[in-house]
């Protein structure tokens, strides 16, 4: 056996541990919905004050970041509850669901959103003072009109171009009625146009107006215009007319208005748009649907409700075959669509690569055939302006920088699906705040920040772990028999007690234990009664002290009053133990608090504030 000493190739393991010094930053952080949320929304927030009984401070919240905090608190994707730390213990908790309870608590109507106006966390205000300076936004869907709102609460003047004879963008024109009721956008985007945005409706840009006319009557132009157009598919017989594409179905039918189909369709897809087309076609007549994709059920890029209602709703799916050409009979008429089983979609190098099964083609008897496999740009806006050359179009949006949302030319910005591909509204809404930043700077020189301060306040290590058992419930929806006779939405609300057993599933994300090295006797009593094993003493020489900005050496240096950097690994040792925590697995349950004899562990509750500054 080698000898560890006398042996050079022989390497001894040391475990070394990278840490952090936690700051006010940090703690803001733990607050993992709320750094889940493009916007910084603060689910906690609201949720404990749901659960406090206090639900107009609770809709306060959930609208001070979000001037469409009604629409995503019934349709949003909802990226904070996958952040949500509960959903590392059993099931995340139902952020989305919960914001919909205090949405509908405090009203849908013209009125209320007018109301909501007072509680953005905006800069500015709702009477401002006009700064003389003139913005004209793009479409009207969420990233144009949240630009407007951030805007005109700075005194700009925003005029708004918009192709359709409604506000609302996709959110109108793209989300079906059964999952969101037109009446609810359209009065949101009313409260800004009664903020000060006018709004030309029918007004199309290439068509109606050029790009050129707007930069020669604004200050700065947005393009929101959003991805108005279905991809087409390469396959011998798509390219008919009779071949519905899903983006331009929805636009009608999602507006109530009638298009005829035949009684069996074929979708061609597997992703939310696809399911939306599925799910309309069977409300609009269609005695089946069945969907073809690639992907496998692991794969497809469907939210899982969006799958799960289908399936209940009647709707056939059948994945891992790929669509090869559309049949039809001697006068032109769809029969069926000709497909092919796959084995395998990606090459070894994890590229879009798929692979048939040979001799197994077969055919899909249907009358109509919907295409939904991809959103693509209308690039007409760019007819008649005269630096269209000057705007670069990469993989079919253009290219916008991030966080500024400026294009490659000067004035001219972009935001929402046309600028960074299909995303979620509730990025798009983030995509106007960044650009009406932007615009702000670039056009009065501000250079706006978010200054944050925080109250520590110890409490009671003794919590209530009802919140640990509370189980896991979704809102009731529709049974799938009535909902697929009507175009009304589905999801059902919360009931007040659903809403409040629900909101005490939080973890409260902003309690921290915090130790005190000066008290700790290190007998190691919160370790061993962690029940997530988050905690650990480690001794000062296995930390990485070497972190690129010196954080922790000069916190060793500075508590102990030495020189870590000269000193050898045993004199680190010497020195003692440091606490280390995972905050990916801590449940703030207080067990440390209340085992430590010393009270070393104290349980922290933070409180933070911020305003704009700039």
């Amino acid at each position: 056996m080698a000898d560890e000493k006398s042996d050079p190739t022989f390497e001894v393991y040391k475990e070394i541990y990278d840490v952090t010094i936690p700051d006010l930053d940090y703690f803001i952080r733990q607050i993992d919905c709320r750094d889940g949320c493009p916007v910084k929304t603060d689910g906690r927030g609201y949720m404990l004050a749901l659960h406090s009984g206090n639900l107009l401070e609770g809709y306060k919240i959930a609208r001070g970041p979000n001037p469409f905090a009604s629409i995503c608190g019934i349709i949003c994707g909802a990226p904070c509850e996958i952040s949500c730390r509960r959903d590392r213990v059993d099931k995340t908790l139902t952020i989305r669901a919960q914001k919909r309870y205090l949405d509908e608590w405090f009203g849908f109507s013209k009125e209320a959103h007018v109301k909501s106006l007072e509680y953005s966390y905006a800069r500015g205000s709702t009477k401002p003072t006009s700064n003389g300076l003139r913005v004209a936004c793009i479409g009207a869907g969420v990233a144009s009109l949240t630009c407007a709102h951030d805007l005109l609460r700075l005194g700009y003047q925003v005029d708004v171009y918009e192709m359709m004879r409604m506000p609302g963008g996709m959110l109108v024109y793209g989300v079906p009625t059964y999952r969101l009721n037109n009446e609810i956008a359209i009065n949101e985007c009313y409260a800004i146009e009664h903020l000060g945005a006018k709004i030309y409706y029918n007004m199309k840009v290439g068509r109606d107006i050029t790009m050129s006319e707007l930069q020669q009557r604004y200050n700065a132009v947005f393009i929101g215009i959003g991805l108005w157009k279905s991809r087409e598919l390469p396959i011998p017989g798509a390219d008919a007319p009779d071949i519905i594409r899903g983006i331009e179905y929805l636009r009608v039918r999602c507006a109530e208005e009638e298009w005829k189909i035949r009684q069996h369709m074929v979708v061609i897809g597997g992703g939310n748009v696809s399911y939306d087309v599925a799910r309309t076609s069977i409300r609009n007549g269609a005695k089946s649907v069945t969907m073809v994709c690639l992907e496998s059920r692991d794969e497809q890029t469907a939210d899982e409700f969006e799958i799960e209602d289908g399936l209940e709703e009647g709707i056939k799916i059948i994945n891992r075959v790929g669509p090869i050409a559309v049949e039809r009979d001697a006068e032109g008429n769809i029969t069926g669509l000709r497909v092919q089983p796959i084995y395998s979609l990606f090459d070894h190098l994890g590229r879009f690569s798929p692979r048939y099964v040979p001799e197994s083609q077969y055919v899909i008897p249907c009358d109509t055939i919907a295409l939904a496999i991809g959103q693509a740009m209308d690039v007409s806006f760019l007819d008649g302006w005269d630096k269209k050359d000057q705007l670069k179009i990469e993989r079919g949006i253009i290219k916008t920088e991030r966080e500024t949302c400026r294009t490659t030319v000067p004035g001219v910005y972009a935001g929402g699906d046309a600028a960074f591909g299909p995303a979620l509204f509730i990025t798009g809404i983030k995509h106007g705040q960044e650009a009406a930043r932007a615009i702000d700077s670039d056009l009065r020189g501000t250079k706006p920040y978010q200054e944050f301060s925080a109250e520590f306040t110890e409490i009671s290590p003794h919590r209530d772990k009802t919140y640990l058992h509370t189980p896991w419930s979704l809102p009731t929806m529709q049974p799938p028999s009535i909902r697929v006779h009507n175009t009304n939405m589905v999801e059902n609300n919360y009931t007040s007690e659903e809403a409040h057993q629900q909101s005490v599933r939080c973890l409260q994300c902003h309690i921290s234990p915090v130790f005190d090295g000066e008290l700790c006797i290190k007998c190691n009593g919160c370790v061993d009664v962690c029940p997530c094993n988050c905690l650990k003493q480690i001794e000062i020489s296995k930390l990485n002290l070497d972190l690129g900005d010196g954080s922790m050496r000069k916190a060793v240096d500075n508590f102990y009053g030495v020189d870590s950097a000269s000193m050898s690994d045993e004199e680190l040792a010497s020195m003692g133990t440091a606490m280390l925590k995972d905050e990916d697995v801590c449940i703030r349950c207080g067990l440390c608090a209340e085992k430590c004899p010393t009270q070393a562990v104290t349980m922290d509750v933070m409180d933070y504030s911020f305003r704009w500054i700039g």
